[in-house]
Order: C-alpha cells, then structure tokens, then sequence
C-alpha cells in the first residue's frame, strides 16, 4: 500500500511540474493576452465610471471574450448581467433598413418608391420633394435635415423637447415634411434621424402593424434574437432595462436620463449578445438575400463624398479609404455604428466579414467615448 502511494505522489509531482513547465514555456497565446489586456481596459474604465454595461467580442461566429460591469439601476445597486437591455439609440437604423429590405423582398416596396407617393394616407401642411426615395432615405441622401434644422423653441437642451413630444404619426410626418431641407434630393450626405423616423412610419403604412409588432415577426422571432425588442409608447414595462445615467459635474452626483417618449423614432431595447449575433447576420444570406445584404453594405455615397461611406444603417469602412466616420484606423474592412441618446451609448462593429464582431452598450452617458473603446479594443485583436 505504501509503494502505491508513493508511486501516485510521484505521477502527481511529475504531472504539477510538467505542468508548471508547459506554462513557463508555452504561456498564454496572444488571443489570451489580447483579451486579458482588453479585461483589464474595461475594469479600469469601470472604476473610474467611464463605462457601465455589457461587451460581447466573437470571433469567426464563436463567442470569446464576454463581460457585464457596473449598475443597471444606481437606486437599487442592480448590477448588469448579460440579460439586462439598454437602448441601443441610432443602432436601431441597421434593423429598421434590415425591416425596408424584407418588406422589398416580399414585393412590398422598391428602393426606387418616392416619399411622396407611399405617404398617400397621410395629409401635411408643408411639402416633400418629389424625388425623394427609399433609397435616399436609407443612406442619408434624401436632403432631410437633422434635429438641428427644428425650430429655436423645439432645439434647445439637444433637441430634449422635442424628443419630449407625442405624436401621432400623422402629426410626425406633417410636423418633418414643414422642416426646411439643407440639400437636394442624391446630392449630399446629412444624416438624418428625421429620414429613419419616416422609414419607420412607411414600414408601418406598409404592413399595417405597430413597428414593434414588425420587428418581432418580421426581425427577432425569426433570428431567435429573444431579448430584442421595440415599444409602442413610453408607459409600456422593458423588463430587465437599464436606466440611463448622466453625471453631472457641478453637482458631482449621478442623474437619471430626462424623460423622452419611446415612440419616437421607434426605439429598439437590446443586449449585447444579441446584438453580436445580429451583425453577423450581415454576412449570411439567409434572412435576407444574397443581393440584398450587398445592397445594406454597400457604400452608396460614391461620386457624392470622397470621405464618407454610409450603406443602408451601416457606417462601411474600407482599407485606404479616407472615413470621417467610424475610423478605427486598422487595415481592415468592416461595417460600423454607433448611437447615443439621454443615457445610453451603443457600439456594433462587423470586422473582416464575421471575423470578428465587437458589440458593446453602456448606461453613464457622455461618460463613455464609445468610439475610443471601439478603437482601443479593435487595435488590440487586430494589431
């Protein structure tokens, strides 16, 4: 018994040592390293409140670096976990052109469609430009302005008031279509949250449903994407929603996001992990045909800007290619966007085609550059 014991301690020297060798000489692989120092980005951003959410990075469709940090809810010291949603703000424009996309697949729309002629049911005071399409309004060339076009009593505290406002949408779409226009129709770039409002409002006309009714049938349900989802008004519960957060400086204290109505613009609630699997959505035919995901990621801004790259709800990045937006300056291609509003700030980053997907949503507000993050994190599994 003695010799049995003596030859089991033996193998279980040999076996620790061998051990402790194989790690002094193999150690960690880069992609260990690499995601240990992102580990660490995010803790110290944590601790110094830059960032509170959740981060989901995968690569080749294979999750591999997955972190919650920081509070849902400051009042109640509710951490967030992978199932608690945030607003995800302008990222919703890549499932609202997702949605434009389907409804065209299924002979309900063309890209070529005027504004003016599938806004027939509604009456407005002022007027669209006839050459207005839903092309122009997926890529930001309808010459529609922004919230900085609104009137002087509307645009104060950053168009606050105005996301304060309940329309209907026959009201929206007579209130936008009074908006003075800063370009005509397929000439300029402007970004325009007004131009996604109003493919909301058509995807709405189109299949006579709430947009929330369409994401789920048309989006979530079949992408098994089950903690994404939209609101029909500001009363309805999001269970598992992270309060948006801003602090401010004077009164060094934390403040809860001012009141807005979720109605507007359709916002869109969703986790990090969902939106990974979303973007790699992107580069499988399937949901959505072969031409159209090269229609969504490609950039429709050639021959109108030399510096900008926009598809349809997609920032396109190409290697060698001048970006104003969206440059995270790696020799890669990718598709990228980003969205803020009261509270919340969100980031999807496609790299490679699939090769890589980093998505990221946080609730602190201006706090978090969710483009310095994107930049750091994409620089260190890239470079």
């Amino acid at each position: 018994m003695k010799n049995i014991f003596t030859i089991l301690f033996s193998l279980l020297a040999f076996a620790i040592t061998g051990g402790c060798q194989g790690q002094e000489n193999g150690g960690l692989s880069t992609k260990d390293k690499n995601l240990n120092h992102i580990d660490s980005l995010l803790k110290d951003w944590n601790n110094r409140d830059l960032f509170h959410g959740g981060i989901v990075i995968s690569h080749e469709g294979e999750i591999v670096y997955e972190n919650y940090l920081g509070f849902a809810d400051r009042t109640w010291n509710i951490p967030v976990t992978s199932d608690v949603k945030f607003d995800i703000a302008s990222l919703n424009k890549s499932m609202t052109a997702a949605l434009i996309m389907k409804a065209v697949e299924e002979g309900k729309l063309d890209l070529e469609d005027k504004l003016s002629d599938v806004l027939t049911s509604f009456s407005f005071n002022g007027s669209f430009d006839k050459q207005i399409t839903i092309h122009q309004l997926l890529c930001h060339t309808s010459g529609l302005g922004d919230y900085n076009q609104v009137g002087a009593d509307l645009k104060a505290k950053q168009s606050l008031k105005l996301k304060r406002l309940r329309f209907t949408n026959a009201e929206y779409v007579d209130f936008i279509s009074k908006l003075p226009t800063v370009a005509a129709p397929g000439t300029q770039f402007h970004y325009s949250n007004f131009a996604y409002h109003l493919l909301a409002i058509i995807l709405e006309e189109t299949y006579q449903m709430s947009f929330r009714q369409i994401l789920k049938e048309k989006l979530t349900q079949p992408l098994g994407l089950s903690n994404t989802l939209s609101a029909d008004n500001n009363e309805q519960i999001i269970a598992k929603l992270a309060t948006g957060y801003q602090y401010d400086d004077q009164k060094e204290e934390w403040m809860e996001n001012s009141f807005i109505d979720l109605s507007l613009g359709r916002r869109i609630f969703s986790t990090a992990a969902d939106l990974n699997r979303w973007a790699l959505v992107m580069d499988n035919p399937g949901y959505l045909s072969k031409n159209s995901l090269q229609l969504i990621k490609k950039n429709h801004l050639e021959g109108i800007s030399d510096q900008l790259q926009y598809g349809y709800g997609w920032v396109i990045v190409e290697p060698g290619k001048e970006s104003k937006m969206g440059n995270l300056d790696i020799n890669q291609s990718y598709i990228i966007h980003g969205g803020r509003t009261e509270g919340y700030k969100s980031m999807l980053i496609n790299i490679a085609n699939g090769e890589w997907v980093i998505s990221f949503l946080s609730n602190v507000g201006d706090r978090t550059n969710e483009m310095e993050i994107a930049k750091q994190i994409a620089h260190i599994i890239i470079n």
